[in-house]
This record gives C-alpha cells, structure tokens and sequence, in this order.
C-alpha cells in the first residue's frame, strides 16, 4: 500500500510541475485536478460505486479499519503496535474499541496453551 501511496505522489507531484499557478497547493495527498482539497463525499461515493461494481460485501471506509485492527488482534500483533498503527493516542481506547477481538484473540491463546501442555495423542491404525 505504502508503494502505491508514494508511487500517486510521485504522479501529483508531476501534476502540480504541469499545472504550474492553477495548481492550489493546500497540502492534502488526495485532492481535486488542481490541488484544492477533496470533499470527503467524493471518496465515500467512489468507495460505495467500487464496492457495488465488484459485487463486494457492503461496507465503508472505516469498517476497512476496523477489519484491519480486528484482523491484526487476531494474528496476535501486540495491543500497543495496533493501536499505534490506528493513531490512537492510549492503548486503552483501542482496547475498549477491541474488547470482542481481543476476547476472541485471547480463547484462540487459551486452546494454544492447551494444545502445548496437553497434546492429543494422535491414534494410528
């Protein structure tokens, strides 16, 4: 993701040289033709039209980020790196946002825990 990022600002970065004085620069990595700040509907409306085009499950752009933290909790990423990847300033808001993943997350360790202290003996024939 971070190459596609650098590979679109590299891309308006040209844009700008090209436009010259109608390029707006307010500082914004996502923005109209001429630099000038997007209106946050613009990309809520794409991201609905791409969902529906792709026949995807009905969703927004923030329920990508909370798949995304609920995905990580699960893997077992520390609690602390999650919630710095969200930008939250207390690992506590993160876990209250969590609790359900990190329930979920925590049973998973529980059977890990078991399954090493008390094998199941496997029966051959």
């Amino acid at each position: 993701m971070f190459e596609l990022l650098k590979d679109y600002r590299i891309w308006q970065l040209k844009r700008k040289l090209e436009l010259g004085d109608q390029w707006i620069d307010d500082d914004f990595l996502f923005t109209q033709w001429n630099g000038r700040v997007m209106n946050p509907d613009t990309l809520t409306k794409w991201f609905r039209q791409f969902i529906k085009k792709n026949g995807l499950c009905k969703g927004t752009i923030q329920s990508l980020r909370h798949t995304n933290a609920t995905l990580l909790i699960a893997a077992g990423t520390p609690l602390l790196t999650v919630s710095r990847r969200l930008g939250h300033a207390q690992a506590s808001t993160t876990s209250n946002i969590y609790a359900h993943a990190i329930r979920s997350a925590d049973e998973v360790a529980a059977e890990t825990i078991q399954d090493i202290l008390h094998p199941v003996k496997k029966i051959s024939k």
